[in-house]
């Protein structure tokens, strides 16, 4: 380990030690500490600390977990692309309701994430499409043929269809899940 990884490594210590202070013996315990470090890190001075902290010859190891490392990266890019879509839904005048149905947001994060990204949403109804819209909007869709509303690809496709269409993508999502329901409806009865 070259002399500045070591440094940075054993400024770790000082963490440690605010956890000691804190009282948070289990958290020094789980990194494997043994109660007579813990005792003797407890006593250092401000002078040990400072020469521990700077010392060129490092006290703790660190080892990549490649398994871990290779997931969490999967999973930030699952992330990326997951703010992206919603981002994007925002943009196209996605309502709270449809963000709480797709991605689980709050009414308040929805508003922040509006917020960041300069979105002024106007206040009421969305106006609904003329009827040449809705049937350009049925077309798309039923050309589609997706199997089910609530999946990430029905998103994708109304998403689509809003762009295309120039329409509000909670009105497009207000129709499709009229139209879903009617369907429903006569497949039952």
């Amino acid at each position: 380990m070259n002399p500045q990884t070591g440094i940075a490594a054993n400024s770790l210590l000082t963490q440690l030690l605010m956890e000691l202070k804190s009282g948070n013996i289990r958290r020094c315990e789980a990194i494997g500490l043994t109660l007579d470090e813990i005792q003797a890190l407890n006593q250092l001075t401000v002078e040990d600390l400072h020469y521990l902290v700077n010392s060129s010859v490092s006290i703790l190891t660190f080892r990549i977990n490649h398994t871990n490392l290779n997931m969490m990266l999967v999973q930030a890019r699952q992330e990326q692309v997951r703010l992206q879509r919603i981002d994007r839904a925002l943009a196209l005048g996605g309502s709270i309701e449809m963000m709480q149905c797709y991605f689980g947001l709050t009414a308040a994060e929805v508003s922040t994430r509006r917020r960041l990204a300069g979105i002024v949403t106007r206040q009421g109804r969305n106006q609904t499409p003329s009827e040449e819209e809705e049937v350009a909007i049925w077309e798309q869709w039923h050309a589609a043929k997706v199997e089910n509303l609530d999946s990430l690809e029905a998103l994708e496709v109304m998403m689509l269809i809003a762009e295309q269409q120039d329409v509000a993508l909670t009105s497009v999502w207000t129709l499709v899940k009229s139209w879903v329901g009617e369907q429903r409806q006569r497949s039952v009865g």
